[in-house]
This record gives C-alpha cells, structure tokens and sequence, in this order.
C-alpha cells in the first residue's frame, strides 16, 4: 500500500522462454558427449554454424514448417553425420524438446554404405550416455530400419522406387552430390512422401557434380533454404584463408593440420580436384580427374613468352591414324616455353566435317586460322609435310630429345631420315608405369609455375577432352572422356613436359682439373 492505503500494482514479470534451437542445443549438451574426433568426450555442444541451420529447420509458420526442403552442404569431415544423428535423436527420444509423437523418417543414400552413416552416429551418441539399449534395428529390409520407443527411422538406398508410398516428418538424403542421373528421382519421391505428415526434407552432402543438386543449390526456389560452405571456382585452394572460408570447424572440428597434410598430397599428386571437392566443396567431380585444372592451365598463359637463344627443347610426339590428329608440343628447356601443333589428314574430311564428327563444333577450323593446326595430304596425316612445319615452329634450336610411342615407328624413323634429322628418339610405353610418370611430371610443372605459354585453342580443346584414369595403385593413365575425344595433343603435351623435367633434373657432372 502507498502512504493513502491504496495498493500499489506490482508489474508482472514475463518470463521469456528460450528459442527452440536453443532448448534442443541444451539438451544435447546435457545430455551427450561427443563421441569421437577433436573434442571426443566432451559435452555435446553446437557450433554456431550448426546452430544457425538447426534454427532454419525448426522455424515454424502457423500452417507449417517456414522451410520445406533444408540444404546442407559442407566440405568433408565436419561433424555432418553427428550433427544429423543428432537432430533425429531429437525428433525420437521422448524427453527432447523437439521430440515428434510417433515420428517417421527416412535416410537414404547413393548406396548401402552411405545410408549407414547416420545410423552409426546416432548410435555413437547414444553410448556417450548410456543410451545405446533405447535404439533398436531390424536388418531385413537392408540396410535396415531403426527404432525407439514410437518412433522409426528407415534406411534406403537410392533407387528409383524408395519414397514413393511412404508418410514422413523427415527424409534426409545423404552424400546428394555422389548421386547418379538415374537416381534423380529419390528426391521427388520423397519430396511426395511428406505431404500427409506436413513434413520437411534435408539434402546434405559434399557438392560433387550433381546437375540437380547444384542447379537446387545455385538456384533454391523460395520453400527451400540453402546452408553452404564451399570454396569459389576462383579462390586460391592454397591459401588458408581459402579453407577457414569453406571449413567453419576448422581447428575444432576437422585439424588445421590435416588440412595442411590434404593440400601437400594433393600437390605431389598434381591434381587439386579431389582437394577442392572433398575438402573445400568446390562443384567438382572428384572420380574424375583432368590432367590439369584450367586454373592452373591459365596461370601459365603469357602474352608473349620469350625463349632464350639457343636452348635446347624436348618434343613429344603422337602419331595418328586416319581418325585420328597427329600433334606435337614443344618444350623449351630453360625457359619453359610450350608450343603445339597438330595435323589431320584432308583427303577424307574437311575441319569442319571432323569438328562435327567429333563433336566439338567449328573448333578445328578456329585452331587452324589460328596457326595451330594445319591440313595434310592423304588419309593418314603425312610426316613428310608435317615435320617441315614443326621445324619452322622449333626456329634455332637444338632438339635434344623427341619422345613418342611406337605407332607408326617405321614411317617415323624414314620421315626423319628423308629430312636429314638426326634427333634422339625416345619410345614411351603407354601403359600406367610411364603413363603415370609422364602425367605426373606434367603436373608437378604446371602447378610449380615452371611453364609458360601464349593461350592455346588446340590444348585446351583436348584438355576438355582428356580424363585420368586412375588405378587401385594409384597410378595414372590418359584416357578418352567419350568415344570420340581427341586427346592427341594432351598425349604430345605429358611427353615433352615428361622429358623437360628429366632433363632439368639430371645431375651435372662436375669437373677437377690438377694443374701439374
């Protein structure tokens, strides 16, 4: 009461209950460790970046979830699959907060192997509290169907039949980016699956080469909400700053360390693809490998790359056949100068016909006004006019070694004769033990800087063209892209790059002289 014995009304205070994400963070935290990795055994506490996708997931319109499909995408090895184990405990144990009464889900993947991921996790997570006996698995039908209490957690693999017929409060698919064309489906089938249950959809993974997951990526529509970390097509995947931006666990989550041991290997492979797709999540497809990244290609274009006078150079050379370009690159030693030249034979089909053919357009006719290319007589391209042309492209200089294979040896040797050449031939085996080190010591130049060029039509067409295959030993060897691929000069390129760097790496003989 106030001095006149009127009461005096106290303010009610409010208590204001924390967000949903944070309730479940609590939880987590309280309830669980981490079960393995930098911080194993510790308590179970979200990353800021974890915690912001969980609050896009969890935010709630009146008629529904805010967002019908969540995308995750981070690069390797940051916590995916525990985070997602995670968030389905919490929509099946009874005492979470975001628990859901008689929840149905579903994870699926490319193949059994993926599906399995997030089920161990859930599992891993159970066991840092003691919890593993609430979980249950039914193996038949593989990979299997997980249960607690009232809730079921199906697995699947992705074909074209899995969703279709199911009612879900949540289907993630798993490792999007791996999937193949065929199995584009899986994410219609479930998107369908959630209507009765008002559901939402998770689409997690490294990007890879998906066309339909990166188009839903680059291009959301305005239900689907997009978590990405990934590194630009322009960044520089050596520089640290470049994997913080793509990593936001990185140093507590996935070691610096590693990383730099990830970047290291990638250089001694020569090849930054599989770098930049599982560990910065650039949109690459890692099980295929180019000889080089055109990045890296273009940084050794030049203007106008000088020669030194007189040094001597390295020529490879692959010899076609009717179908196929005979092609020609040049390296110089000192400088590290490359020049190309390629021929076809025009008795069959002009450039324009072979361009069609083999399905790269008008590209030929552009190399050849560019001076890259040139016509010869016959059916197959005649050494006798293309030599004189690769001698005028090689000027004053010294040829120290020509490196090629052993087709078409006999008519190679009599050219050179004819020409009064008496270059040092090298014949190269085309199978995976000089296969490799050719493309190897390719790479290891290019990326090092040590080669210099003005811009080639004719290379990168072929470039395009050129896969690596590599082996369970790991090692490489050119093949063709698809049938009709012209990797001609990208075979002439590994082998002259291939002699350069044997020569530089020779060791000099060194001399004493005693003055008597």
């Amino acid at each position: 009461m106030d001095g006149g014995g009127h009461d005096i009304a106290h303010p009610v205070r409010h208590r204001t209950r924390p967000p949903l994400e944070a309730r479940f963070a609590y939880w987590l935290r309280s309830t669980f460790k981490i079960p393995s990795g930098m911080g194993a055994g510790e308590p179970f506490a979200l990353h800021p970046f974890q915690l912001a996708f969980l609050r896009q997931y969890l935010a709630q319109e009146a008629d529904g979830p805010l967002w019908r499909t969540c995308i995750y995408s981070t690069p390797r090895k940051l916590g995916k699959s525990t985070l997602l184990g995670a968030l389905l405990l919490g929509r099946m144990c009874e005492d979470s907060p975001i628990y859901l009464p008689g929840f149905m889900g579903a994870v699926a993947a490319p193949s059994e192997k993926h599906a399995t991921y997030i089920a161990t996790a859930m599992k891993a997570i159970l066991e840092t509290a003691g919890r593993e006996k609430e979980l249950r698995r039914r193996h038949d039908p593989k990979p299997g169907i997980l249960f607690i209490g009232d809730a079921t957690l199906t697995l699947s693999t992705g074909t074209r039949a899995q969703g279709h017929g199911a009612d879900l409060d949540l289907a993630v698919i798993d490792e999007m980016g791996l999937l193949s064309q065929n199995q584009s489906d899986l994410v219609t089938g479930f998107f369908d699956a959630l209507s009765a249950r008002n559901g939402q959809l998770i689409l997690t993974g490294t990007r890879g080469d998906s066309p339909t997951y990166n188009e839903m990526i680059d291009r959301p529509d305005k239900r689907t909400h997009v978590t990405l970390y990934a590194a630009d097509k322009g960044d520089d995947l050596s520089d640290p700053a470049t994997w913080h931006k793509s990593n936001p666990g990185l140093g507590t989550i996935k070691p610096l360390r590693f990383m730099e041991d990830a970047y290291e290997k990638a250089q001694q492979s020569g090849s930054l693809t599989e770098f930049g797709a599982w560990q910065n999540n650039q949109a690459l497809q890692p099980g295929r490998e180019l000889l080089l990244d055109y990045d890296t290609l273009r940084k050794s274009y030049r203007d106008d790359p000088q020669t030194i006078p007189g040094e001597p150079v390295h020529i490879g050379i692959d010899l076609g056949g009717s179908a196929s370009m005979t092609a020609a690159t040049i390296s110089f030693e000192q400088s590290g100068v490359v020049k190309v030249l390629g021929a076809f034979p025009g008795a069959d089909l002009n450039l324009l016909e072979r361009g069609k053919r083999d399905l790269v357009g008008d590209l030929w006719h552009r190399c050849a006004l560019a001076g890259e290319l040139i016509e010869t007589s016959g059916s197959v391209s005649d050494l006798a006019e293309f030599l004189p042309a690769l001698i005028a492209m090689i000027g004053p200089h010294p040829v120290r070694s020509v490196s090629c294979d052993r087709y078409r040896q006999a008519e190679f040797e009599t050219a050179m004769a004819r020409a009064r050449l008496a270059w040092p031939v090298i014949y190269r085996g085309t199978g995976p033990k000089d296969g490799d080190a050719d493309i190897r010591s390719t790479r290891r130049l290019f990326i090092a800087g040590a080669i210099q060029m003005k811009r080639s039509l004719l290379l990168e067409g072929s470039m395009a063209e050129a896969d690596v295959k590599v082996s369970s030993t790991g090692a490489c060897q050119l093949s063709k892209s698809h049938p009709h691929a012209r990797i001609d000069v990208a075979q002439s390129l590994v082998l002259a790059c291939s002699a350069l760097l044997r020569a530089r790496d020779e060791v000099k003989p060194t001399y004493e002289v005693d003055i008597l």
